[in-house]
């Protein structure tokens, strides 16, 4: 049994120490930058890692940069550990893997592929409520078997042998500051407005480009208008939110602000489409 730990990179001089330090368990360990300017680099090859440089024309996708890294990263390990620069894997996590891995190869028809939960931290806090903990992720891959699909949410094929591992790894989405979260979710909401324009003009549940969570994406692109008031009242409200503090109260909020962003870029698309003036 040997693990390959594969880092999804762009500008994370700042997190990719914590992050390569905590896989140096890992056989191999690769970055795969999309054309950082702050030595992220040069971090990751002073941490032993291999660096390879794949930048991608237009929108970025975590899934084709996860799948590049498989066809065409040079690994040879027999299973393969996604993380981004952000996170984190603990000692009680990286066991939880390996004893996953184990008993995963003394089935006949054992998982090749698991997916694994973070702790999401904001401003100093686990926010479990606010996230709806756990939270699962497609991250962990048995070489040659398994695949990603999907764009910005990427999830196994839905035919796929799945596996949980419930020791969360860590994860720090808030560690670039308030100007990286904004500019992040103003991305994210632009191509989530561009998902429900298509889907709301017939382009069906494919529109929404992944499988995952896809009863509530419908529901969410048919209710488009609501979406900032549900939003917060999903992430104070009925995952208890409340119950932590300033931290989620104020999280509660900026992602109802980003749904907001996300309803404003849909009527633009559509006053856009009829010709009429923004």
């Amino acid at each position: 049994m040997t693990i390959a730990a594969v880092v999804i990179s762009l500008n994370e001089a700042n997190n990719l120490p914590r992050c390569l330090n905590s896989l140096s368990w890992c056989e191999e360990l690769l970055l795969i930058d999309s054309g950082s300017t702050d030595g992220s680099q040069a971090i990751a090859a002073q941490r032993r890692a291999r660096v390879l440089e794949h930048r991608q024309p237009g929108r970025f996708s975590f899934t084709v940069q996860r799948n590049w890294a498989l066809e065409n990263g040079g690994l040879s390990s027999d299973w393969v550990l996604f993380l981004d620069a952000d996170e984190e894997v603990g000692p009680a996590c990286r066991g939880a893997i390996e004893a996953a891995i184990q008993s995963a190869l003394r089935q006949e028809d054992g998982p090749v592929g698991f997916e694994l939960t973070p702790r999401y931290w904001f401003l100093g806090r686990w926010l479990r409520y606010t996230q709806g903990y756990p939270n699962w992720h497609p991250r962990l891959v048995r070489r040659g078997h398994l695949s990603f699909e999907g764009s910005l949410w990427e999830s196994f094929p839905a035919d796929s042998r799945i596996g949980r591992i419930a020791v969360p790894y860590e994860h720090y989405a808030f560690s670039k500051g308030i100007d990286d979260w904004l500019e992040r979710h103003r991305r994210y909401a632009d191509w989530e407005a561009e998902r429900i324009v298509a889907y709301l003009d017939g382009g069906g549940s494919n529109a929404l480009g992944t499988r995952r969570w896809l009863r509530l994406r419908r529901l969410a692109a048919k209710l488009w208008p609501l979406r900032p008031l549900l939003r917060f009242s999903q992430k104070y409200l009925l995952q208890g939110g409340f119950r932590e503090g300033w931290q989620g109260l104020l999280f509660s909020l900026l992602m109802a602000g980003y749904d907001l962003i996300t309803v404003v870029k849909v009527i633009e698309r559509k006053r856009l489409a009829r010709g009429l003036p923004l």
